[in-house]
Protein backbone atom coordinates (compact mmCIF):
# COMPACT_ATOMS: atom_id res chain seq x y z
CA UNK A 1 0.00 0.00 0.00
CA UNK A 2 1.62 2.97 -0.98
CA UNK A 3 2.51 5.89 2.12
CA UNK A 4 -0.08 8.09 2.45
CA UNK A 5 1.05 12.10 2.58
CA UNK A 6 -0.19 13.67 5.89
CA UNK A 7 -0.89 17.26 5.51
CA UNK A 8 0.39 18.98 8.16
CA UNK A 9 -1.80 22.26 9.24
CA UNK A 10 0.12 25.73 8.92
CA UNK A 11 -1.12 29.03 11.01
CA UNK A 12 0.50 32.51 10.00
CA UNK A 13 1.70 34.88 12.82
CA UNK A 14 2.45 38.47 12.69
CA UNK A 15 4.47 39.62 15.90
CA UNK A 16 6.54 42.94 16.79
CA UNK A 17 10.02 42.35 16.48
CA UNK A 18 10.24 42.63 20.51
CA UNK A 19 8.80 39.16 21.19
CA UNK A 20 10.90 36.91 18.58
CA UNK A 21 13.13 36.18 21.83
CA UNK A 22 10.08 35.07 23.79
CA UNK A 23 8.03 34.00 21.42
CA UNK A 24 10.81 31.71 20.21
CA UNK A 25 10.38 29.91 23.46
CA UNK A 26 6.63 29.46 22.48
CA UNK A 27 6.08 28.79 19.26
CA UNK A 28 8.13 25.26 19.36
CA UNK A 29 5.71 23.92 22.23
CA UNK A 30 2.34 25.05 20.04
CA UNK A 31 3.80 23.13 17.20
CA UNK A 32 4.11 20.25 18.89
CA UNK A 33 1.25 20.26 20.80
CA UNK A 34 -1.28 20.82 17.70
CA UNK A 35 0.59 19.73 14.56
CA UNK A 36 0.38 22.71 13.52
CA UNK A 37 3.17 24.66 11.82
CA UNK A 38 3.70 28.43 12.94
CA UNK A 39 4.93 30.66 9.85
CA UNK A 40 6.11 33.49 11.60
CA UNK A 41 6.67 37.31 10.76
CA UNK A 42 8.87 39.24 13.11
CA UNK A 43 8.83 43.39 11.99
CA UNK A 44 8.00 46.30 13.26
CA UNK A 45 4.07 46.20 14.45
CA UNK A 46 2.81 49.57 12.73
CA UNK A 47 4.68 48.15 9.12
CA UNK A 48 3.00 44.56 9.94
CA UNK A 49 -0.38 46.24 9.96
CA UNK A 50 -0.09 48.06 6.94
CA UNK A 51 0.85 44.61 5.12
CA UNK A 52 -1.93 42.88 6.52
CA UNK A 53 -3.68 46.58 5.37
CA UNK A 54 -2.96 45.54 1.57
CA UNK A 55 -3.81 41.90 1.44
CA UNK A 56 -1.71 40.03 3.62
CA UNK A 57 -2.94 37.01 4.96
CA UNK A 58 -2.33 36.65 8.75
CA UNK A 59 -4.26 34.63 11.09
CA UNK A 60 -2.99 35.97 14.45
CA UNK A 61 -1.24 39.48 14.95
CA UNK A 62 0.67 40.66 18.09
CA UNK A 63 1.45 44.30 18.01
CA UNK A 64 3.77 45.88 20.79
CA UNK A 65 0.57 48.40 21.19
CA UNK A 66 -2.98 48.65 20.93
CA UNK A 67 -3.83 50.58 18.28
CA UNK A 68 -2.38 48.65 15.51
CA UNK A 69 -4.75 45.61 16.37
CA UNK A 70 -7.54 48.07 16.71
CA UNK A 71 -7.30 49.71 13.64
CA UNK A 72 -7.73 45.84 11.99
CA UNK A 73 -10.69 45.55 13.97
CA UNK A 74 -12.70 48.71 13.55
CA UNK A 75 -11.74 47.63 9.66
CA UNK A 76 -13.04 44.28 10.53
CA UNK A 77 -10.59 42.28 9.68
CA UNK A 78 -9.63 40.96 12.95
CA UNK A 79 -11.83 40.09 16.46
CA UNK A 80 -11.43 42.45 19.08
CA UNK A 81 -7.87 42.51 20.47
CA UNK A 82 -6.97 42.12 23.94
CA UNK A 83 -4.14 43.37 26.13
CA UNK A 84 -1.66 40.04 26.74
CA UNK A 85 1.45 41.55 27.78
CA UNK A 86 3.05 44.68 28.79
CA UNK A 87 7.01 46.52 28.55
CA UNK A 88 8.72 49.13 30.19
CA UNK A 89 10.13 52.48 28.12
CA UNK A 90 13.19 52.70 29.74
CA UNK A 91 16.75 54.27 27.96
CA UNK A 92 20.17 52.89 27.56
CA UNK A 93 22.99 55.18 27.80
CA UNK A 94 26.92 55.19 27.70
CA UNK A 95 28.00 53.97 31.21
CA UNK A 96 30.75 56.01 31.22
CA UNK A 97 28.13 58.96 31.06
CA UNK A 98 27.27 58.52 35.05
CA UNK A 99 23.77 59.27 33.93
CA UNK A 100 20.90 58.41 36.51
CA UNK A 101 17.31 58.65 36.34
CA UNK A 102 17.39 62.42 38.25
CA UNK A 103 19.89 63.34 35.54
CA UNK A 104 18.35 61.43 32.34
CA UNK A 105 16.29 64.56 30.82
CA UNK A 106 19.06 67.07 30.98
CA UNK A 107 21.01 64.69 29.23
CA UNK A 108 18.34 63.77 26.83
CA UNK A 109 18.46 67.74 26.23
CA UNK A 110 22.28 67.94 25.90
CA UNK A 111 22.98 68.84 22.39
CA UNK A 112 26.23 67.18 22.64
CA UNK A 113 25.15 63.65 23.36
CA UNK A 114 23.13 61.84 20.85
CA UNK A 115 20.11 60.03 21.17
CA UNK A 116 18.25 57.65 19.46
CA UNK A 117 14.38 56.14 19.00
CA UNK A 118 12.63 53.53 17.04
CA UNK A 119 10.98 55.30 14.06
CA UNK A 120 7.56 56.42 14.87
CA UNK A 121 4.84 55.16 12.92
CA UNK A 122 6.42 51.92 11.77
CA UNK A 123 7.21 50.90 15.43
CA UNK A 124 5.77 51.38 18.60
CA UNK A 125 8.63 51.78 20.22
CA UNK A 126 9.46 55.12 18.34
CA UNK A 127 5.40 56.10 18.95
CA UNK A 128 6.00 55.08 22.84
CA UNK A 129 9.40 57.54 22.53
CA UNK A 130 7.17 60.78 21.25
CA UNK A 131 4.73 60.07 24.53
CA UNK A 132 7.94 60.54 26.78
CA UNK A 133 8.99 63.34 25.23
CA UNK A 134 5.69 64.95 25.33
CA UNK A 135 5.52 64.04 29.21
CA UNK A 136 8.83 65.77 29.47
CA UNK A 137 6.88 68.54 27.92
CA UNK A 138 4.66 68.53 30.50
CA UNK A 139 7.11 69.60 33.29
CA UNK A 140 9.47 71.20 31.28
CA UNK A 141 7.43 73.37 28.96
CA UNK A 142 9.17 73.64 25.20
CA UNK A 143 11.35 71.21 25.49
CA UNK A 144 8.89 67.93 24.13
CA UNK A 145 9.81 69.74 20.72
CA UNK A 146 13.57 70.20 21.03
CA UNK A 147 13.56 66.28 21.65
CA UNK A 148 11.16 65.20 19.05
CA UNK A 149 13.67 67.06 17.02
CA UNK A 150 16.67 66.10 18.03
CA UNK A 151 16.12 62.37 18.27
CA UNK A 152 17.41 60.40 15.66
CA UNK A 153 15.19 57.01 14.57
CA UNK A 154 17.50 54.33 13.88
CA UNK A 155 15.67 51.24 14.58
CA UNK A 156 12.74 49.96 13.54
CA UNK A 157 12.42 51.24 10.03
CA UNK A 158 12.30 48.23 8.19
CA UNK A 159 12.31 44.61 8.11
CA UNK A 160 15.93 44.24 7.18
CA UNK A 161 17.86 45.29 10.98
CA UNK A 162 21.30 46.11 10.88
CA UNK A 163 21.40 44.90 14.32
CA UNK A 164 23.25 41.14 14.55
CA UNK A 165 20.97 38.93 16.25
CA UNK A 166 20.96 38.66 19.41
CA UNK A 167 22.10 41.53 19.99
CA UNK A 168 20.30 44.32 22.72
CA UNK A 169 19.75 47.30 19.80
CA UNK A 170 20.13 50.01 22.26
CA UNK A 171 23.34 48.72 23.66
CA UNK A 172 24.07 47.89 19.89
CA UNK A 173 23.94 51.47 18.93
CA UNK A 174 25.97 53.01 22.02
CA UNK A 175 28.70 50.40 21.27
CA UNK A 176 29.25 51.23 17.81
CA UNK A 177 29.30 54.70 18.18
CA UNK A 178 26.04 55.74 17.17
CA UNK A 179 23.81 56.93 19.96
CA UNK A 180 25.15 58.04 23.26
CA UNK A 181 21.10 57.36 24.69
CA UNK A 182 18.42 55.16 23.04
CA UNK A 183 14.88 54.84 24.26
CA UNK A 184 13.51 51.39 23.80
CA UNK A 185 11.84 48.35 25.54
CA UNK A 186 13.09 47.11 29.23
CA UNK A 187 12.98 43.59 27.44
CA UNK A 188 15.42 44.54 25.03
CA UNK A 189 18.08 45.58 27.72
CA UNK A 190 18.61 41.40 28.69
CA UNK A 191 21.78 40.73 29.05
CA UNK A 192 23.41 44.08 30.20
CA UNK A 193 25.14 43.86 33.41
CA UNK A 194 27.81 46.44 35.25
CA UNK A 195 31.09 44.57 32.86
CA UNK A 196 28.86 46.10 29.94
CA UNK A 197 30.04 49.47 28.49
CA UNK A 198 26.23 50.45 28.49
CA UNK A 199 23.33 51.16 31.40
CA UNK A 200 19.60 50.57 31.70
CA UNK A 201 18.04 53.89 33.23
CA UNK A 202 14.65 53.96 34.20
CA UNK A 203 12.43 57.15 33.11
CA UNK A 204 11.99 59.82 35.59
CA UNK A 205 7.84 58.80 37.14
CA UNK A 206 6.19 61.66 35.44
CA UNK A 207 7.43 60.55 31.95
CA UNK A 208 7.19 57.25 32.74
CA UNK A 209 5.49 54.93 30.09
CA UNK A 210 4.16 51.25 29.81
CA UNK A 211 3.80 49.73 26.50
CA UNK A 212 0.62 47.79 25.96
CA UNK A 213 0.82 44.74 24.17
CA UNK A 214 -2.25 43.82 21.78
CA UNK A 215 -3.01 40.08 20.68
CA UNK A 216 -6.22 39.76 17.73
CA UNK A 217 -7.10 36.84 15.63
CA UNK A 218 -8.03 37.30 11.54
CA UNK A 219 -11.94 37.16 11.55
CA UNK A 220 -11.73 34.31 8.90
CA UNK A 221 -9.24 32.09 11.20
CA UNK A 222 -10.02 28.75 11.86
CA UNK A 223 -9.38 26.73 14.82
CA UNK A 224 -5.29 26.72 15.26
CA UNK A 225 -5.56 30.37 15.20
CA UNK A 226 -7.60 30.52 17.91
CA UNK A 227 -5.42 28.03 19.71
CA UNK A 228 -2.42 29.44 19.22
CA UNK A 229 -3.87 33.27 20.36
CA UNK A 230 -4.87 31.14 23.53
CA UNK A 231 -1.65 29.89 24.35
CA UNK A 232 -0.26 33.48 23.83
CA UNK A 233 -2.44 34.82 26.31
CA UNK A 234 -2.03 32.18 28.85
CA UNK A 235 -0.14 31.64 32.22
CA UNK A 236 2.41 29.08 30.43
CA UNK A 237 3.14 32.43 27.73
CA UNK A 238 3.03 34.44 30.62
CA UNK A 239 5.96 33.07 32.68
CA UNK A 240 7.87 33.11 29.64
CA UNK A 241 7.36 36.63 28.59
CA UNK A 242 8.05 37.61 32.67
CA UNK A 243 10.89 36.12 31.87
CA UNK A 244 12.31 38.08 28.97
CA UNK A 245 11.42 41.00 30.86
CA UNK A 246 7.83 41.43 29.91
CA UNK A 247 5.07 42.70 32.59
CA UNK A 248 2.08 41.14 32.98
CA UNK A 249 -1.08 42.59 31.41
CA UNK A 250 -2.97 44.42 34.18
CA UNK A 251 -5.17 41.95 36.57
CA UNK A 252 -2.84 39.59 36.43
CA UNK A 253 0.19 39.00 38.88
CA UNK A 254 3.81 40.27 37.66
CA UNK A 255 7.05 39.92 38.75
CA UNK A 256 9.29 43.29 40.09
CA UNK A 257 11.56 44.89 37.58
CA UNK A 258 14.32 46.93 38.51
CA UNK A 259 14.27 50.68 38.67
CA UNK A 260 16.92 52.91 38.46
CA UNK A 261 20.83 52.75 36.67
CA UNK A 262 21.82 49.25 36.20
Amino acid sequence: MPNETVAVRSVTLYAAGSLRRALGELLPLFEHAHATRVEALFGPAGLLRRRIETGESSDVFASANMEHPRRLFEAGLFGEPICFARNEICAVVRRDLAIGTVGLIDAMLDPGLVLATSTPGADPSGDYAQTVFERVDRIRPGTGRTLAGKARPLLGSGFVSEVPAGRAPGSWLIETGQADIVLGYRSGTLGLDRASPCAVVALPGDCAVTASYGLAVARASGEAAHALAALLAGEQALAVLLRNGFLAPPGRPSAGIPTGQT
